[in-house]
């Protein structure tokens, strides 16, 4: 399921700093469910949004392959934070992945630091 579109919209980019200014939709179900009165953007949710946002930028459709890290240092709740800024802070290439450091934050609070790794989609592997 893509979020894009559903859970939240991007309202600006920027190439030059590699990020992306999104809106959350409080409507969404999947709010509706995280919680019923107390909406909370589950923390797959924001890795998610960060792996849509990286296939925005960089060519070609990642596929996460592994969590390094992943900090939830505040909550984000779509009523009282509207809008969030991702940053794709580092962006690199090793043995054919393509590692990712991303930080998401509004103007006065860090929400979530990541640490991703992907791999190239090329279809379905079975190991």
């Amino acid at each position: 399921m893509t979020l894009k579109n559903n859970l939240y919209n991007i309202l600006s980019a920027n190439p030059e700093s590699q990020s992306f200014t999104i809106g959350f939709n409080p409507d969404c179900m999947i709010y509706k469910a995280h919680f019923p009165g107390k909406p909370i953007t589950p923390g797959v949710c924001i890795i998610q949004i960060a792996t849509e946002l990286l296939n925005e930028i960089s060519p070609g459709k990642k596929v996460l392959s592994s969590v390094g890290n992943a900090k939830f240092l505040a909550i984000i709740n779509p009523l009282e934070s509207k809008e969030v800024t991702f940053t794709f802070k580092k962006i690199s290439e090793e043995d054919g992945f393509l590692k990712v450091s991303a930080l998401v934050s509004d103007k006065d609070t860090v929400f979530t630091k990541l640490s991703l790794k992907y791999q190239p989609s090329c279809g379905i592997s079975v190991r």
